[in-house]
């Protein structure tokens, strides 16, 4: 009787799990444009320091929430441009942003493997 009890839970824990990765799954479009956004602004002389920090702070929310919901590959990426950013701008100006770009359209080509098509 108990395993029957406990098998609810689990049920209920996975199923919940596969709601919240089907969620992220659906957003990956809306964070690979906001990205595309910010590396067209990377490319604009005197942006690049604001375009980075932007870059900055939507890696790290992909980072934490990537690997949870079970896409590894992707926070890492993430967590790579993050690490990297946070380097670039404690160093000196002007910001040397090519690996930034590369990192960057390694972790898009990474996020629209995941896609859904629509």
């Amino acid at each position: 009787m108990s395993s029957m009890m406990s098998v609810a839970p689990a049920t209920k824990l996975e199923s919940g799990i596969a709601k919240i990765r089907e969620r992220f799954i659906l957003s990956l479009e809306d964070r690979a444009d906001e990205f595309y956004d910010l590396l067209e602004q990377l490319a604009e002389p005197g942006e690049e320091e604001f375009a980075c920090t932007g870059i900055r702070a939507k890696a790290h929310k992909l980072h934490g929430l990537a690997g949870t919901v079970g896409f590894p590959r992707i926070g890492a990426l993430a967590a790579q441009l993050e690490n990297h950013i946070d380097l670039i701008i404690a160093g000196p100006r002007p910001l040397e942003v090519e690996f930034v770009k590369e990192l960057l359209n390694a972790l898009l080509d990474e996020v629209e493997s995941h896609q859904v098509d629509a």
